[in-house]
C-alpha cells in the first residue's frame, strides 16, 4: 500500500491505494455524517409538509363538495343575488368574488331569519302560557258556577214543591184551608197570604238569579271556546314555527360550516 503526502489544501492526510480508491480521514467522515443527518431532517420536514398539503387538499375537496351541495340547494337565491350584484358592480369583477359575496349575503339573510323565528317562537310560547293560565281560571270559574247552579235549582225545586203542596191543600174540598183558627172559629188567612207572597218573591228572586247565572255561564262558555280556539291556533303556530326554526337552524349550520371556506374560495376557483 502506498501512502501519499500531506494535502496542503485540506490539511488531512489521505491514503491512495494502487487501484485509485480514495480513503477519507475521521474528520471528513464526521462531516459527511453530519451532512447526512441534516439531509434526513430536511427530508422529514418535507414529508411532514407533503402530508399537510395532502390533508389540506382533502379538506379543500370536502369543502368544495359541501359548497356544491349548498349552492345547489340555494341555487336560485344565489343566482338572483349574483345577477343583482353584477348589475350593480362595475365590469371586470370575477364571478368567484360575486359567489363569495352571495354566500355572505345568504348567511346574513339566514341569520336574520333565525333571529326573527326565535323571537316569534318566544312570543308564541308566552302567548300559549298566558292562554293556558286563562283557560285554567275559566274552567275553575265554570265549575264554581255549575255548583251554584245546581244549588239554586235544588232550592227552586224545593220551594216550588212546598208552594204547590200548600196550594193543593188549600184547594181540596172538604179540608180546611189553614189549621190555625181564631177564637170565634173563623180562619186566619193573613199568615197564609203572607207566606205565599214571600214564597213568590223568593221564587222570582231565584229565577232572576238563575237567569243571570245562565247568562254568565253562557258568556263564560263562549269565552272558553274562544280561548281554546286561540290556544289551538297558538299551538299550531308553535309547531309550524318550530319546524321552520329547525329548517333554518340546519341551513345556518351549513352556512356556518362554509364560512371558513370563504377565504379559500378564490384560490380554489382559479
Amino acid at each position: 500500500m502506498i501512502f501519499s503526502d500531506m494535502n496542503t489544501v485540506s490539511g488531512s492526510p489521505k491514503v491512495h491505494p494502487p487501484n485509485g480508491t480514495r480513503f477519507y480521514t475521521f474528520q471528513e467522515f464526521a462531516a459527511l455524517t453530519k451532512e447526512l443527518n441534516a439531509c434526513r431532517e430536511q427530508l422529514l420536514e418535507k414529508e411532514e409538509e407533503i402530508s399537510e398539503l395532502k390533508a389540506e387538499r382533502n379538506n379543500t375537496r370536502l369543502l368544495l363538495e359541501h359548497l356544491e351541495c349548498l349552492v345547489s340547494r340555494h341555487e336560485r337565491s344565489l343566482r338572483m343575488t349574483v345577477v343583482k350584484r353584477q348589475a350593480q358592480s362595475p365590469s371586470g369583477v370575477s364571478s368567484e368574488v360575486e359567489v363569495l359575496k352571495a354566500l355572505k349575503s345568504l348567511f346574513e339573510h339566514h341569520k336574520a331569519l333565525d333571529e326573527k323565528v326565535r323571537e316569534r317562537l318566544r312570543v308564541s310560547l308566552e302567548r300559549v302560557s298566558a292562554l293556558e293560565e286563562e283557560l285554567a281560571a275559566a274552567n275553575q270559574e265554570i265549575v264554581a258556577l255549575r255548583e251554584q247552579n245546581v244549588h239554586i235549582q235544588r232550592k227552586m225545586a224545593s220551594s216550588e214543591g212546598s208552594t204547590e203542596s200548600e196550594h193543593l191543600e188549600g184547594m181540596e174540598p172538604g179540608q180546611k184551608v189553614h189549621e190555625k183558627r181564631l177564637s170565634n172559629g173563623s180562619i186566619d188567612s193573613t199568615d197564609e197570604t203572607s207566606q205565599i207572597v214571600e214564597l213568590q218573591e223568593l221564587l222570582e228572586k231565584q229565577n232572576y238569579e238563575m237567569a243571570q247565572m245562565k247568562e254568565r255561564l253562557a258568556a263564560l262558555s263562549s269565552r272558553v271556546g274562544e280561548v281554546e280556539q286561540e290556544a289551538e291556533t297558538a299551538r299550531k303556530d308553535l309547531i309550524k314555527t318550530e319546524e321552520m326554526n329547525t329548517k333554518y337552524q340546519r341551513d345556518i349550520r351549513e352556512v356556518s360550516d362554509s364560512r371558513h371556506f370563504q377565504s379559500l374560495l378564490p384560490e380554489c376557483c382559479l
